[in-house]
């Protein structure tokens, strides 16, 4: 697996939805690959973080419309 195939497959990676064929060329790519290990790190806390901050609280009406009013802009 090189890096770009590895970058194809980063988010169904982080779904865990690879096979273990996969997942093992994934693993060792990420050994031998400092720049995707790194990468597959910072996705795999981001994830985390936007799960943890999704879940329970609400955001406030003004809030919700800021964030909203960016997603239309990009």
């Amino acid at each position: 697996m090189n890096c770009n195939e590895w970058f194809d497959r980063l988010y169904q990676i982080l779904d865990k939805d690879v096979d273990e064929v996969v997942w093992r060329d994934v693993e060792e790519h990420m050994k031998l690959c400092r720049p995707c290990w790194d990468r597959f790190e910072f996705e795999k806390r981001l994830k985390e973080q936007v799960k943890k901050s999704c879940s329970g609280e609400s955001c406030t009406a003004s809030l919700r419309a800021r964030v909203k009013a960016l997603f239309e802009k990009y």
